[in-house]
């Protein structure tokens, strides 16, 4: 990773006057934790930002995590809309204005005579940011609703894009890419070291600890480098609360989901050549667990633990909702498309009717994902 280019997204953001902090959708915690870390680190610089993460939520957010009290879980307005009048010949007495039905009525009142319709108009106002940091996004796809729902805002705003996965575009204007990383959060502490390490402190490191403990699953995977071990131990010293960050990631499971994880890595099959792996869960699964099939991202995320060879991971549910998570060459939207759906890179969720036979609607989801991956591997070849 050059010095450059890290000099570029220092200057990059010392510019901005506001800066958007987001990442990937869904969210995960060494995603939420390098958008926490980064956003901690420009408030010390006394630099307007704000973070934008979809989902997030009090039951689901980490709460070892510091400064995700400021997260939003939605965007807000990206500019405003001007009317103007010219009032150089006929000043301005009153102002009303009223909403009704859903519409907005702003009654104007001169001094004297009137006003014709040459004396109005209308424009956009300035946008509320002026730059775009995206964390752990490997394609412009990746950011889910944001890019579906504001693509125009996307466009216009200078992006940079800061990541580790070796399957990122290089999408931005300014792509600060390090392969040699072992996460977002990795890459964040050399950006910060470079820019003022003074300005480090226990809440910082602890976000960016956090980062790479989670994405290395507890430095036990093989993107740990000694390099990183190097860096995980600058931040203890500097007050990284490493025993808050275990026990936020590991140790607050319930029972009922701990079952339910049980459940589905009992039944996880492997297809060694398509790198396929896959699991099912019943609504009975859910009623012996105790817990629902509601939110099944923590249990799909085992599945990757225990199998972090496998280049598909998918989990299909009873409630109708099957999740796709893809890496290295493969994308999961392009996984997706045959089924009608859509996603990322990295994720593609399929609905089918619920209550169907799931055996048979398993078979027939994981026979068409392996005619798909045979096919887009044979046409890679």
């Amino acid at each position: 990773m050059g010095f450059e280019v890290k000099r570029q997204v220092i200057e990059a953001i010392s510019r901005s006057k506001r800066t958007l902090i987001i990442t990937q959708e869904p969210w995960t915690t060494d995603s939420l934790s390098a958008a926490a870390a980064l956003g901690l680190f420009l408030t010390k610089l006394n630099k307007q930002n704000e973070t934008v993460i979809k989902g997030l939520n009090t039951d689901n957010k980490p709460h070892f995590l510091p400064g995700l009290e400021k997260i939003k879980a939605a965007m807000g307005a990206v500019r405003a809309f001007e009317i103007s009048l010219d009032v150089s010949h006929n000043p301005l007495a009153e102002l009303h204005y009223d909403v009704k039905d859903g519409q907005l009525t702003v009654t104007l009142i001169p001094q004297a005579g009137e006003w014709s319709p040459r004396d109005v108009s209308f424009r956009h106002g300035e946008d509320r940011f002026d730059l775009i940091v995206a964390l752990d996004c490997p394609d412009i796809h990746s950011l889910g609703d944001l890019f579906r729902d504001h693509a125009d805002f996307v466009y216009r705003l200078p992006i940079v894009n800061i990541d580790c996965n070796p399957s990122n575009e290089h999408w931005g204007q300014i792509n600060l890419i390090d392969l040699n990383a072992s996460s977002s959060t990795e890459i964040l502490f050399d950006l910060f070291k470079e820019w003022n390490k003074n300005l480090l402190d226990e809440d910082i490191a602890t976000a960016l600890l956090s980062g790479m403990i989670y994405r290395t699953q507890s430095f036990r995977s093989s993107n740990v480098t000694p390099l990183t071990l190097n860096k995980a131990s600058e931040l203890m010293a500097i007050g990284a609360r490493r025993e808050e960050i275990v026990h936020g990631i590991w140790r607050t499971r319930t029972v009922p989901t701990l079952k339910l994880w049980g459940k589905a890595l009992s039944r996880m099959e492997h297809d060694r050549n398509l790198g396929l792996v896959w699991s099912v869960l019943t609504n009975q699964d859910a009623i012996e667990s105790g817990t629902g099939l509601d939110n099944l991202n923590g249990v799909v995320k085992e599945l990757i633990a225990y199998a972090p060879e496998a280049k598909v991971i998918v989990l299909i549910s009873e409630s109708g909702k099957a999740m796709i998570h893809a890496n290295g060459l493969l994308s999961a939207a392009e996984l997706a498309r045959p089924f009608g759906a859509t996603g990322t890179r990295e994720y593609a969720e399929l609905n089918f009717s619920p209550g169907t036979d799931i055996v048979e609607s398993s078979r027939q989801i994981i026979d068409k994902l392996k005619q798909t991956i045979t096919s887009l591997k044979n046409s890679r070849e």
